[in-house]
């Protein structure tokens, strides 16, 4: 035992190490402080890209490895907002960039592996990659939605409220409220 300790204080000599439990450590002060500030219950292996534009409603619940991404510097920060007593499950993906907000209301069931983005990048020919920007029209989720596992919804789509999207579904167009969709692409189901 006292070997293993020994070999785990040689370890922390590593600036790679080092930077990375550093990193770790940052990352769960932010989640500390959402905790307190939002009263919401949040894992401590959320992914956070940026905390500035992120709303949290009360008591919403959101379980590890989901990445919760406000923007970055080349496309710009957008806003994105999660009501309160929503729950988002395992590994998902929520991305807001400049004009392309991520609103989800309350009372909401976000299963796993779903992913929200708010912007698309620009697909017209001959842009390079340093040409490339996000074109923003946001995605916005209603009150009492229910999302299946693995669920995609795309940049310019409103789900109305009560509305259940099933399991893989691709949500490219919008979603009338208390409907059940399903299917790539989604289409009315029930």
């Amino acid at each position: 035992m006292l070997l293993d300790l020994l070999r785990g204080l040689w370890l922390l000599r590593s600036p790679v190490l080092r930077r990375r439990l550093g990193a770790l450590r940052v990352q769960e002060e932010w989640i500390e402080a959402l905790r307190t500030k939002w009263s919401a219950r949040i894992d401590s292996d959320v992914v956070l890209h940026g905390t500035d534009g992120l709303t949290l409603g009360r008591n919403c619940f959101i379980a590890r490895g989901t990445v919760l991404a406000t923007g970055d510097p080349l496309n710009g920060f957008g806003t994105l907002a999660i009501g309160a007593n929503t729950y988002v499950g395992e590994y998902n993906n929520l991305r807001a960039s400049a004009g392309g907000d991520v609103v989800i209301g309350d009372d909401c069931l976000i299963s796993q592996f779903c992913t929200l983005v708010g912007a698309n990048h620009d697909t017209s020919r001959n842009v390079t990659m340093a040409q490339v920007s996000a074109i923003g029209q946001g995605v916005r989720v209603g009150n009492g939605v229910w999302l299946g596992a693995g669920v995609a919804i795309l940049p310019g789509v409103t789900v109305g409220d009560g509305a259940m999207i099933g399991a893989n579904a691709v949500v490219t167009k919008p979603v009338p409220a208390f409907e059940i969709w399903g299917g790539n692409p989604a289409r009315k189901i029930g």
